[in-house]
């Protein structure tokens, strides 16, 4: 018989799955009504742990890219984990603190998660920027993809800027202040692109985290010069 520990932990992992499949079918519902999503890419996205890696447009764009992926996902979070209340879900949701009391501990969780098959997702400019100004690429994710091997997908997210609001709630974390900006309607793209990391050769992490930034880069452009606004 197996352990009574031993069950809880495949209860748990049950529990949290099912989870994040509500979580996702009620985004796919919300997004049926209320936003016109564009997908390109999805065939992009190989079997097994991956690193998935975003440019930042709003303050919550993994919730709206949610629905693209057949599994669930650890996030690595920053300012959404503020407060006692959230840092207890987060945790139990097996999601990635990426606050500065915890950052150094964030490329060995990542790793951890890859190594035990499941994927993360991350958004390495750290903070929301500008449509198409994509912000400094953080080195961390390299770092993972060099001490996990696991492949690096990378996904640009393009929306009309008429569709970002910017609300006045604005949490402040050992003095830097940050915006939350927020979307709920209009169209939203996302472009999934081919796999990055596997061959990668002897380049630095800060090397190829830039390679990693322009490929999502490029996939911008793509989007708003090829595939929505063409």
């Amino acid at each position: 018989m197996m352990p009574d520990i031993q069950c809880d932990v495949i209860v748990m992992n049950l529990v949290k799955r099912a989870i994040h499949r509500t979580m996702s079918y009620t985004i796919k519902a919300y997004q049926f009504c209320f936003m016109a999503v564009h997908v390109w890419g999805r065939e992009n996205i190989p079997k097994g742990p991956k690193i998935f890696v975003t440019n930042h447009i709003t303050s919550y764009d993994e919730f709206w890219v949610l629905p693209v992926f057949n599994e669930p996902v650890h996030i690595v979070i920053g300012p959404g984990y503020n407060g006692w209340m959230n840092t207890k879900i987060l945790d139990w949701l097996e999601q990635i603190n990426a606050m500065p009391a915890h950052r150094r501990t964030v490329v060995d969780k990542a790793v951890e998660y890859l190594n035990k098959g499941e994927s993360i997702y991350m958004a390495p400019e750290g903070d929301a920027h500008e449509l198409f100004q994509l912000g400094k690429f953080y080195p961390g994710v390299a770092r993972i993809q060099r001490l996990s091997g696991a492949p690096i997908v990378p996904i640009a997210l393009v929306m009309p800027k008429r569709s970002i609001w910017d609300i006045p709630f604005r949490p402040t974390i050992e003095g830097r202040t940050y915006q939350t900006l927020v979307t709920f309607r209009g169209p939203f793209c996302i472009n999934v692109g081919e796999v990055m990391g596997p061959d990668r050769k002897d380049e630095s992490d800060e090397h190829f985290v830039g390679q990693v930034r322009d490929r999502v880069a490029e996939l911008c452009e793509d989007v708003r010069m090829n595939k929505y606004w063409q």
